[in-house]
């Protein structure tokens, strides 16, 4: 009998998601690409940093940077507090915009400020209109409807590697993590799709994002990899009879790694046909200079 694979809610606009530490200064191949997505020129860009520790720093830096990438009108979510946040009107905020970008810092923090506002609520249904999502580090582990908020570079597969927490719900049956291999994280996203897995994990180097459109078709973008886990074929996982520490087992995972240049869909968790045509030279040109 065929396994049945979740589809994720549909997306009527673009969700760009950043593995953290992006190009900032030099080609900033992944943020103009947000900017582009939002409109370019015509782009109206609402900037939340409430997972920073210095939310007005960087909210400052991602306008000065949006704003030489010539996006129209760009501008910085004021309230940091769930209560300021809940006292602001979300319809006002979010009037016209056409992209949102969520900052890095702790995912935990965004989630207990944004979670069930009606900010939150009406940024949700703007996505699945047309509205493009970005978000790196914490503001992309949080776009998921089940995050990661804790976690081990564990040695082995266990169930202490990490914990998991609600996210903001705007991919469903996905799980996003990020830094992964600069921070060895394998081994938590395998542990993470092993507490349920019909979800999907996706593992996001550092400067390196995924973009994912409304037809479900993921492309890895920057200068990493993407390594994606798939259990929906799992037939057997030992991760309620373990104790919390044992190593656990578990059969049957897909794992893929995509380099840039390289897509997936979500919705058939199949890999497509490379995409561009510039990975490709870049092989040839490093062949012809051995």
């Amino acid at each position: 009998m065929p396994v049945m694979i979740p589809v994720p809610e549909q997306l009527g606009g673009d969700l760009l998601i950043i593995g953290g530490a992006e190009d900032k200064r030099n080609d900033r191949v992944i943020l103009r690409r947000f900017v582009e997505l939002a409109g370019g020129a015509d782009a109206d860009i609402l900037i939340v940093p409430i997972a920073s520790d210095f939310p007005e720093v960087a909210g400052r830096v991602y306008e000065e940077l949006f704003t030489t990438f010539g996006a129209g009108r760009v501008r910085t979510l004021t309230g940091q507090t769930r209560g300021e946040v809940m006292a602001q009107d979300a319809e006002a905020l979010l009037d016209g915009v056409t992209g949102v970008f969520m900052s890095g810092g702790d995912q935990m923090r965004l989630t207990t400020t944004l979670g069930g506002t009606d900010f939150a609520g009406l940024l949700e249904r703007r996505v699945r209109d047309r509205l493009t999502l970005g978000g790196t580090s914490a503001g992309a582990a949080a776009m998921s409807s089940a995050m990661i908020v804790r976690g081990e570079n564990a040695l082995q597969l266990q169930q202490d590697a990490i914990r998991l927490s609600p996210g903001l719900g705007v991919l469903r049956h996905i799980i996003i993590d990020q830094h992964f291999t600069q921070r060895s994280r394998l081994n938590r996203l395998i542990t993470a799709v092993c507490y349920n897995p019909r979800n999907l994990g996706i593992g996001i180097d550092e400067d390196t994002a995924v973009l994912i459109n409304k037809a479900g078709d993921l492309e890895v973008l920057g200068t990493g990899t993407v390594t994606l886990v798939d259990g929906s074929d799992v037939p057997y996982t030992n991760i309620a009879e373990v104790g919390m520490t044992a190593p656990l087992s578990v059969f049957g995972l897909k794992l893929h790694i995509l380099a840039p240049g390289f897509r997936y869909n979500i919705r058939t968790r199949k890999p497509l046909e490379l995409t561009p045509a510039a990975p490709a030279k870049k092989r040839a040109q490093s062949k012809s200079e051995r």
